[in-house]
């Protein structure tokens, strides 16, 4: 009884003085409100987080429609430390006598095939002059980014159940990180085994050009670019964006494909690499050490490109 109680003490003290949970802005529901990092999240009527705007679109709006995935939607951001945001910002400095909305359609975790799905659905209501996908590595995938069969069959066993229970007793019992470091742990330990893929090798099956996933996404594309046609737009953006430099040179190539798929479908295509190395070395790319999604300073580069590809789409139609 009592070393079961000093072990208690002892994980609620690591907890106290380890977790980086305790330094970070709060992130989750909270009071029945959704945070990230700090940031309250707000939707309009849509549902999107994004400020409500005029339907039917004024004519005097050029009005860009930003699909994307948690990458476009601002995990950890203010709505106006996203590139969208810092993209209208610009152009409504550039071409004072127009006036633009460049509005954010991100969701989290969603594929491309999901963004399809939501422009499709609402390509009416928003009468976009420009379409822009925001693409992320995870994008031809459905589930979550390390998803494969073997670690769906793990997560539902009675050893995976017991595990996922456990680590949400710790959370609420306010042992967070705790809770993370066991999630973490099993599931790295079932890697090492050889029970469950790596999340580069899981990935991997989605780029294989054969899969399922990648051809859904490819389709995905083709399908953008067909609803962007019967609206006479001009050829829609594929803006890839990276952080400056993959961690893996199979993640260069898959991002290569995608561009070239992207490219093959119509889209012009571009990513930040140069602009993100040159401008943001030696400096943080991520929110926190907790969350790798693009930092303030990433967005600002995302922004800025994104501003001078609709500019340049703007002056053409002059």
């Amino acid at each position: 009884m009592l070393s079961a109680l000093l072990c208690g003490l002892a994980i609620f003290a690591c907890e106290l003085l380890f977790s980086p949970y305790n330094r970070l802005p709060v992130n989750g529901i909270v009071n029945g409100k959704l945070y990230t990092w700090g940031h309250i999240v707000e939707n309009n009527r849509l549902g999107f987080r994004e400020r409500d705007f005029t339907i039917p679109k004024p004519p005097d709006v050029y009005r860009t429609m930003v699909l994307g995935d948690s990458l476009t939607w601002g995990a950890g951001l203010a709505v106006e430390e996203r590139y969208t945001a810092i993209a209208e910002k610009l152009l409504s400095a550039a071409f004072s006598q127009r006036k633009f909305e460049v509005l954010n359609f991100g969701i989290p975790n969603g594929p491309t095939t999901q963004e399809r799905d939501i422009l499709q659905k609402l390509h009416r209501e928003v009468d976009p002059d420009l379409i822009v996908v925001g693409f992320c590595l995870n994008d031809p995938q459905p589930k979550r980014m390390d998803y494969s069969i073997e670690r769906e069959k793990l997560s539902n066993s009675n050893l995976g159940q017991a595990v996922n229970w456990f680590a949400h007793f710790l959370v609420d019992m306010g042992l967070r990180y705790t809770a993370k470091l066991l999630n973490d742990a099993f599931y790295r330990s079932a890697e090492i085994l050889g029970i469950i893929p790596n999340a580069r090798t899981a990935l991997g099956r989605v780029y294989d050009p054969l899969s399922d996933e990648w051809q859904a996404f490819v389709q995905a594309l083709k399908d953008i670019k067909e609803t962007s046609d019967k609206l006479n737009l001009s050829s829609p953006i594929l803006a890839i964006l990276d952080n400056g430099g993959t961690r893996h040179s199979l993640w260069s190539k898959w991002v290569q494909r995608a561009g070239q798929a992207g490219a093959e479908a119509g889209f012009i295509v571009y990513n930040h690499e140069v602009e993100i190395t040159d401008r943001l070395r030696d400096q943080p790319l991520t929110i926190n050490k907790l969350d790798g999604h693009p930092s303030a300073s990433v967005n600002r580069i995302y922004g800025e490109k994104l501003y001078r590809a609709i500019a340049e789409q703007v002056l053409a139609e002059q």
